[in-house]
C-alpha cells in the first residue's frame, strides 16, 4: 500500500523484500510445500508465554496477503473510539477512514462469495440459526472464487486479489523497484535521521552479499514481529516492542454423519458476531494435515478419525486478546526474533466461553461430536458437555492455541507516553523513518485486521505525500 501511494505520487521507491517472488504456477501446492515457500520459518514461529501460541506469517513477495483467507472487515467504530480515547489517535474516526475503505474495496474487488455456500458453511449457518444468534457472511478480497481450498498455499487461480496481483504490479508500473531475497539487517543512523540500510542480498547461485542502500526516507513495513525486531537491533527502542497483542485462537474439529468434503471447498464463510468484540466464532481452513495436527492433542484416542476426514470440518473461537507481550531481537542470532505473549485471565475465560458456545452451535447444526484442540479433555457430544465451559476454565496446561493476527508492537498516536510513533507513523525522536504495517495498530481490533492495516497505511502514505510537497 505504501509503495503504491508513493510511486503514484512520483517518488523513487525501492521495496526490499526478504522472501522470494513466486509465479501463479508456483501456488496451490500441498501445505508443507506452501509453508516452505511462502511462510517465515516454514510457518513454525513460536510465541512463548504462560500458554505457548503457534504463529504463522507470510514471507514472500506480497506478504501475508498471499496466504491469508482474504477476509475483509472495516474497523469497528467502538474500536476506533477506544483508540482515540486511549492513544489520542488523530484523524481516525469512521468518517476519516471511510474514503480509504471505499477506495480499497473497489480496487481490491472486496465482495461476497456470490454462489452457493459449501456444505461446511451451510452446516455452520444451520447451527447459528438454531441458536438464534446473529452472523454475517464475511466479504473477501476475492474476485470469482473457484473454491479450490488453496488459500493458505497461494491461490493458483488468481481469484484472490493478493498484493502480488493488485497493488504491487501497479506500484511497479509507476516506477517502484523490488529487490527480493533481501533481508534488512540494520537501519543506519546519523543523529535524528536514518540515512539508509544494511541488508543481506541472497543471489540466485546461493551466495550472499552485504549491501548498503541510502535513502531520504525509510518506511518499515516488516510486520508486527519483524518491524520492532529490526528497529530494536538498530538502536531504536522508544516504546518499540513493548505492547505486542494477538488474537488467540482455539480450533475444534466437528464430525458429521454425512460427507462435508471440507477439503474440496473454501473454508466456512460466516462469522458469529453475537459476542463481539471479545469473542468471534468462525470457520477454519481444512486439510488432512491440519486435521491431524488438531487431533494429535489426543492422538491415541483420535487417530482413527483420520479415516473419516470427509465427514469433518474445522472451526475456531478467537478472542480479542487483552494480554500483552514483547518483541525482542534474539540474543542467539540476528536472524531470529524472540516473541512473548502472556495469555490473560480474561483471554482464558473468553476462550472457555467461546468453546462452550461454538460447540453448542455445531451440535445444533448437525455435528455429532466436537473435538477441541485441548489435551486430556473428553470430546463434546452433547449440549450439557458443551455448556459446562461457560462456567469452567479450560486447563492452561492442555490448551493448544494458534494465531495469524498480530499487531500493536509499535503503537501510533499522539500519546507520547505510550506510543512509538505519531498518528501517521513517524517514529518519535526521528525525522525520516516511518512505521506503516500491522505493528502500528494501537490495540487488538477484534476482527480480521487486513482492512484496518491497509486503510491506515493508505491514510498515512497520503499524509506523507501531502506534508512533504
Amino acid at each position: 500500500m505504501t509503495a503504491h501511494v508513493l510511486a503514484e505520487a512520483g517518488y523513487s521507491v525501492l521495496i526490499l523484500e526478504e522472501g522470494r517472488r513466486w509465479a501463479l504456477s508456483d501456488y496451490g501446492n500441498n501445505c508443507p510445500e506452501g509453508m516452505k515457500k511462502m511462510y517465515r520459518r516454514r510457518g513454525m514461529t513460536p510465541i512463548m508465554g504462560s500458554v505457548p501460541i503457534g504463529y504463522a506469517e507470510g514471507c514472500c513477495y506480497g506478504g501475508g496477503t498471499e496466504i491469508n483467507s482474504g477476509f475483509w472487515h472495516r474497523t469497528p467504530p467502538e474500536i476506533l473510539l477506544r483508540w482515540k480515547a486511549q492513544y489520542d489517535l488523530a484523524d481516525s474516526y469512521p468518517k476519516d477512514l471511510e474514503p480509504h475503505f471505499i477506495w480499497l474495496e473497489k480496487n481490491l474487488h472486496v465482495s461476497l462469495h456470490g454462489r452457493e455456500w459449501p456444505a461446511s458453511t451451510r452446516m455452520f449457518a444451520r447451527g447459528i440459526e438454531a441458536m438464534d444468534w446473529s452472523y454475517q457472511e464475511v466479504p473477501r478480497v476475492v474476485e470469482g472464487c473457484e473454491s479450490l481450498n488453496f488459500c493458505p498455499n497461494g491461490c493458483p487461480s488468481g481469484a484472490k486479489r493478493s498484493m502480488s496481483l493488485s497493488l504491487l504490479p501497479q506500484a511497479e508500473k509507476n516506477g517502484a523497484r523490488v529487490l527480493t531475497n533481501c533481508r534488512v539487517k540494520m537501519l543506519i543512523k546519523r543523529n535524528k535521521r536514518i540515512t539508509g540500510v544494511l541488508a543481506n542480498l541472497l543471489r540466485e547461485d546461493g551466495t550472499q552479499e552485504l549491501i548498503r542502500i541510502d535513502a531520504e526516507h525509510v518506511f518499515v513495513c516488516c510486520g508486527a514481529t519483524e518491524t520492532p525486531s529490526l528497529l530494536r537491533r538498530s538502536g531504536i527502542r522508544f516504546h518499540i516492542g513493548d505492547s505486542f497483542r494477538v488474537h488467540p485462537m482455539l480450533k475444534v474439529a466437528a464430525q458429521y454423519n454425512e460427507d462435508i468434503n471440507a477439503h474440496k471447498s473454501v473454508m466456512p464463510l460466516l462469522q458469529v458476531k453475537e459476542f463481539w468484540p471479545e469473542i468471534s466464532l468462525g470457520g477454519a481452513f481444512f486439510a488432512n494435515g491440519h486435521l491431524a495436527m488438531l487431533l494429535s492433542e489426543n492422538w491415541p484416542d483420535n487417530n482413527l478419525l483420520m479415516h473419516q476426514y470427509t465427514k469433518m470440518a474445522l472451526f475456531y473461537v478467537a478472542v480479542r486478546g487483552t494480554g500483552k507481550g514483547t518483541i525482542r531481537s534474539s540474543l542467539t542470532g540476528e536472524d531470529t526474533t524472540s516473541i512473548r505473549y502472556d495469555l490473560s485471565a480474561e483471554d482464558l475465560r473468553h476462550l472457555s466461553k467461546g468453546l462452550a458456545r461454538l460447540s453448542a452451535l455445531l451440535l445444533a447444526g448437525g455435528a455429532k461430536t466436537v473435538y477441541p484442540a485441548v489435551y486430556a479433555i473428553e470430546p463434546i457430544a452433547d449440549e450439557i458437555s458443551a455448556i459446562r465451559w461457560l462456567d469452567q476454565l479450560l486447563p492452561k496446561a492442555g490448551i493448544s492455541l494458534t494465531t495469524i493476527h498480530a499487531f500493536s508492537s509499535c503503537p501510533i498516536g499522539e500519546r507520547i507516553d505510550r506510543c512509538a510513533a505519531d498518528s501517521f507513523g513517524k517514529v518519535y525522536h526521528f525525522d525520516n523513518v516511518y512505521i506503516n504495517d500491522g505493528s502500528m495498530i494501537p490495540d487488538s481490533p477484534g476482527v480480521n485486521p487486513q482492512g484496518t492495516i491497509m486503510a491506515f497505511a493508505r491514510r498515512n502514505a497520503l499524509n506523507f505525500v501531502e506534508t512533504n510537497k
